[in-house]
């Protein structure tokens, strides 16, 4: 998942042994134990997505769980693993999410390289952000979300906690009142697929694991846009929507003109991002000049911004997803038809606009799942075909740990 980071961060190169993938192949087996269970969702659900795999042990998974988790995945896009015997090792969880991609011969980090957080008083260094360190025993798995890890946590020192996000520092106002967030109101952070939007390939997939789940009732997310819409969900969920769905609702032109059309994306975008702030529904900026000027991100090249299609295809199934990421939108490229012609929007108020016509119809409660994380439990997600939002809930729940890994990919998207 991604934050934007502040401005003024200076990436340090992790040690070399910890950043090159060592390459791995799972024991053979001719046969799979996996047994995959679609989701059955809501009567009024429009969600079609997902599905829970028995059987598959992830921290001794064979050639023939792999291949059987891969057909899945590109068939139901989210895979909810039951039943772990063991708590998912950052070894097995990095070879597990670099299984998808063995070309990519590196182990790059999808976001580039990690800066120094912090050195501990046995001398450790850890690498990271406040809201994402990595775990040095696998660098390309970081913790995200909120609150204080457990006693003895790997490298960490006593009461290290992971900082969580805050709409009130991203989002525009009116925010929700401090008392109604005690009480489980909650926002939709931001709606994206996992990617550095500059430079490096966005990961196939990813991954997490649920260490530390908060406790308590649900909570009621709020979509501010004026609509007065709310959905209950689980604290600390993942809120997830098909690709999919979203290209099946835009009427018959606009689906056209997104068949044919490319955004490009700013260049580092999260540091252009950094100083602006969210629509209060977490798919687009506003428009309010706020965005750090391009002079002033780190150095850049025209070479390395990424331009996307905005329908990426499943290798396995064809299925055609709309994978757009609205908040890092720079310009957009659009077309009607293959040899139609093509015209350029710089307008950051245009391009919102366009982003908002073509998300929003998707974003709506009945084509929304928000997976209630379980302790232990790891989840696996095809991130060229969903997008995803993480949500709020009450400190007083407790922590949210979770494991997250996701590989810079051998290759971009290309439709």
């Amino acid at each position: 998942m991604v934050f934007a980071v502040s401005a003024t961060e200076t990436l340090v190169e992790a040690p070399t042994v910890l950043t090159i993938r060592e390459t791995y192949s799972p024991p053979s087996a001719t046969e799979s134990n996996g047994r995959i269970v679609p989701m059955q969702h809501a009567p009024e659900s429009k969600v079609d997505f997902g599905a829970e795999v028995y059987g598959i042990d992830l921290n001794d998974f064979t050639s023939a769980d792999f291949d059987l988790i891969s057909d899945a995945l590109h068939r139901h896009k989210l895979l909810v693993f039951k039943e772990q015997p063991g708590m998912l090792r950052p070894q097995q969880q990095y070879r597990l999410t670099a299984c998808f991609d063995p070309e990519e011969k590196t182990g790059g980090f999808a976001h580039g390289a990690d800066p120094v957080l912090l050195t501990t008083e046995k001398g450790v260094t850890i690498y990271g952000l406040p809201n994402r360190p990595a775990l040095n025993e696998q660098p390309q798995v970081h913790i995200l979300g909120r609150g204080e890890l457990p006693e003895n946590y790997f490298d960490f020192p006593p009461g290290f906690a992971i900082k969580g996000i805050d709409h009130v520092n991203f989002h525009i106002p009116p925010h929700l009142p401090q008392e109604e967030r005690d009480k489980g109101a909650s926002r939709f952070y931001q709606w994206h697929w996992d990617g550095s939007l500059y430079d490096i390939p966005p990961p196939r997939v990813g991954c997490l694991l649920a260490v530390r789940t908060p406790k308590g009732p649900d909570v009621t997310v709020h979509w501010g846009d004026g609509t007065g819409r709310t959905m209950e969900i689980a604290p600390g969920a993942t809120a997830m929507v098909a690709g999919s769905r979203a290209l099946e609702l835009l009427d018959d032109q606009m689906r056209q003109i997104v068949l044919h059309s490319r955004i490009e994306y700013a260049p580092h975008a999260f540091q252009w991002m950094s100083t602006a702030r969210s629509a209060q529904l977490g798919h687009i900026l506003e428009t309010e000049e706020r965005e750090m000027p391009l002079d002033q991100l780190r150095p850049w090249s025209k070479d390395k911004i990424c331009a996307y299609p905005m329908v990426w295809t499943n290798p396995v199934t064809g299925q055609k997803s709309l994978q757009v990421h609205g908040q890092g939108a720079f310009k957009l490229y659009l077309k009607d038809k293959p040899d139609g012609e093509e015209m350029l929007v710089t307008d950051l108020k245009e391009v919102r606009e366009f982003m908002h016509k073509v998300m929003s119809p998707v974003l709506s409660p009945e084509n929304i799942y928000a997976h209630p994380h379980q302790e232990g439990d790891v989840i696996l997600w095809y991130n060229r075909a969903l997008w995803h939002s993480i949500t709020e809930f009450p400190e007083s729940y407790g922590p949210r740990i979770m494991h997250q890994c996701n590989i810079a990919a051998s290759d971009h998207p290309s439709g």
